[in-house]
C-alpha cells in the first residue's frame, strides 16, 4: 500500500468538502418536484456532455474494464467496451427523439402509458433495483483499501456517505453541476497517469515482450458466449434509468443528440487508456514491481498509485474519486424517484404536493444506498455485479419498452405486465439459485453451476431471461387478443 504524503490528504479533503458545499448550495432552490429531479428540464449540450459521461464512467467502468483487460488484454475495449458505442448512436440517432415526445419524467412512466400501473410498478421496481449504488459502494471500498488502508466497509461508509449526503440536499441541480467538475477531474486524472504508468514499466516494449499474445487478439481466448454477454450489457443503454431521466432533462432533443455523438468519442477514448493502463499492470506484475496477488479489479488503482509521484497520487484519488461520486449521485436520485413519483404517488397519493414528494424521493435516495451497501458486500468481484445489475434492467425492460415505442398494436396491458415481471424475477431466482448451488471458480471470477453436464456461468442467465421476457409478452398480448374477441 502507498503512505500518502500530507499534500496527498489535503487534495483529497478538500476536493470532499468542496461536494458537500455544493449539495448544500442547491438545497433550498428548489421550486418544485421537476426542478429537483430534472433540473426544470434545462440542461444544454455541454453539461449534458459531462454529466452523461461522468455518470457511466465511475469506477465500476474504471475497475470493470481494468479487471477484465488485467486477465485477458485488449478483448476489453474491442469486445467488451467497443459494443456500447454502437448503442449510445442507435439511442442518439433513434430513442431519444421519440423519448421527447412526450412529458416523461421516468422509465416507468413509459410503461405506465403503454401498459398501465402494473407493468408501471414491476418498472419502478427493476429502475429502484438497477439503480441500488452497490457498485459505486464497492469501488468506494476497494479505493479506500488499497489507497488508504481502510477496511473496504469503512470507506464505503465514509466515502460514499458525503455523496449520499449532496444527493439528499442539492437533487439534480447538485448532480449536473459535481458532475461537469468531476468530467474535468477524470480526464485530468487519467491523462495525467498514463505517462507515469507506461514510465514505470519501461514503455509498451516492456508490455509486448512480457504479456503472452493473446492481451493482443481483439478477442483474446475468451469463451465466446462470454463475449457475446459482455457486450449485450451494453443493451442497458437502450432502458437506462440515468440516461433516460438526462433525456428529460435536456432542453430539446437535439442537445441529447449532440452530447451523445461527442461523448461517443470521449467514452472511446477514455475506455481505451484504462484498457493499456490495466495491461500495463499485469507486466509490472510480471516484472515483480507489484505483487502477485494483486486483484484484477484493482490492478489499474495499484500500478497507478505506485508509479505517482506525492501530490499527483492525491490528485489521482480525488479524481478516481469524483468518477464514482458522480455515478452514485444519479443512480440514487433515479432510485429515490423511483420510490416517490413511481409508487408513493400512482399507488398512496395522486395530489401529493412538490414538497411531500421531494421529502419522500430523499427518502428513497437514503433507502436505495442502504440496500445498496448490503448488495456491495454480497459479491465477490465487480464485473459480476455489473453484469447482474444490467440482467436484471435488460430482461425486464427491453422487451416492453422498445416494443410499445414502436409498435402501437402491441401496446397491451397484460403483454407489457407478464414481460416485465417474468423478465424481473427470472432473472432474481436464477441468480440466487447459482449463487446458492453453485461454486465460485476463482480462475474465471463467477459462480458456475453444472446443468446437464455443462458449466453454466452466472453471466448466462440473459440468455435465459430475457427469451423468458419475450416470451411472456406474446403470451400477454394473445390473452389480450383472445379477450377482445
Amino acid at each position: 500500500m502507498y503512505s500518502l504524503a500530507i499534500i496527498d490528504y489535503i487534495i483529497v479533503i478538500g476536493y470532499l468538502s468542496g461536494m458537500i458545499g455544493v449539495g448544500v448550495w442547491f438545497a433550498k432552490k428548489h421550486t418544485d418536484f421537476e426542478d429537483f429531479f430534472l433540473a426544470g428540464r434545462s440542461l444544454t449540450t455541454p453539461i449534458l456532455i459531462t454529466t452523461l459521461i461522468s455518470t457511466y464512467y465511475g469506477i465500476d467502468v474504471l475497475f470493470g474494464d481494468t479487471q477484465l483487460a488485467f486477465t485477458d488484454g485488449v478483448v476489453a475495449w474491442f469486445g467488451y467496451a467497443r459494443p456500447t458505442y454502437a448503442f449510445f448512436l442507435i439511442a442518439a440517432l433513434l430513442l431519444a427523439k421519440r423519448l421527447r415526445e412526450k412529458d416523461f419524467k421516468s422509465l416507468p412512466d413509459i410503461l405506465y402509458l403503454y401498459y398501465g400501473n402494473k407493468a408501471r410498478y414491476v418498472g419502478a421496481l427493476t429502475s429502484f433495483i438497477y439503480s441500488l449504488p452497490a457498485l459505486s459502494l464497492y469501488g468506494f471500498g476497494m479505493l479506500a483499501e488499497v489507497a488508504l488502508g481502510w477496511e473496504p466497509i469503512f470507506g464505503m461508509l465514509i466515502l460514499g456517505g458525503i455523496a449520499l449526503v449532496y444527493t439528499l440536499t442539492g437533487g439534480f441541480w447538485a448532480v449536473a453541476l459535481t458532475d461537469s467538475i468531476q468530467f474535468v477531474m477524470m480526464c485530468l486524472v487519467i491523462a495525467i497517469a498514463f505517462p507515469f504508468a507506461m514510465n514505470f514499466i519501461g514503455g509498451f516494449d516492456s508490455m509486448i515482450e512480457l504479456l503472452p499474445e493473446s492481451y493482443f487478439d481483439t478477442l483474446g481466448d475468451l469463451n465466446i458466449f462470454l463475449i457475446i454477454i459482455y457486450a449485450s450489457t451494453g443493451l442497458s443503454i437502450l432502458v437506462e434509468p440515468t440516461f433516460y431521466q438526462r433525456i428529460f432533462a435536456a432542453k430539446s432533443y437535439k442537445n441529447v443528440r449532440n452530447a451523445l455523438i461527442i461523448g461517443i468519442f470521449i467514452w472511446g477514448s477514455y475506455d481505451w487508456i484504462i484498457t493499456i493502463l490495466a495491461m500495463s499492470a499485469k507486466t509490472a506484475v510480471l516484472q515483480g514491481l507489484l505483487p502477485t496477488d494483486v486483484a484484477p479489479d484493482a490492478a489499474l488503482l495499484t500500478v497507478v498509485i505506485a508509479a505517482l509521484p506525492a501530490g499527483i497520487v492525491g490528485l489521482f484519488i480525488a479524481g478516481v474519486l469524483s468518477t464514482e461520486m458522480s455515478t452514485l449521485d444519479s443512480y440514487c436520485l433515479v432510485a429515490g424517484g423511483n420510490v416517490s413519483y413511481d409508487i408513493y404517488k400512482p399507488a398512496f397519493k395522486p395530489d401529493v404536493s412538490d414538497k411531500e414528494l421531494i421529502k419522500i424521493t430523499r427518502y428513497g435516495v437514503l433507502l436505495s444506498w442502504i440496500l445498496g451497501f448490503g448488495m456491495a458486500t454480497a459479491f465477490k468481484q465487480m464485473l459480476g455485479l455489473w453484469v447482474f445489475l444490467s440482467s436484471i434492467l435488460i430482461s425486464s425492460t427491453l422487451v416492453p419498452i422498445l416494443l410499445g415505442l414502436y409498435i402501437k398494436k402491441f401496446r397491451k396491458p397484460l403483454a407489457g405486465f407478464i414481460s416485465s415481471g417474468s423478465g424481473l424475477f427470472s432473472t432474481i431466482i436464477l441468480n440466487i439459485y447459482i449463487m446458492a448451488k453453485g461454486t465460485f471458480d476463482p480462475l474465471e471470477e463467477t459462480y458456475i453451476v453444472q446443468w446437464f453436464g455443462i458449466d453454466f456461468l452466472q453471466e448466462f442467465v440473459m440468455y435465459i431471461t430475457v427469451p423468458i421476457s419475450l416470451i411472456g409478452f406474446i403470451i400477454g398480448l394473445l390473452i389480450e387478443r383472445r379477450i377482445e374477441k
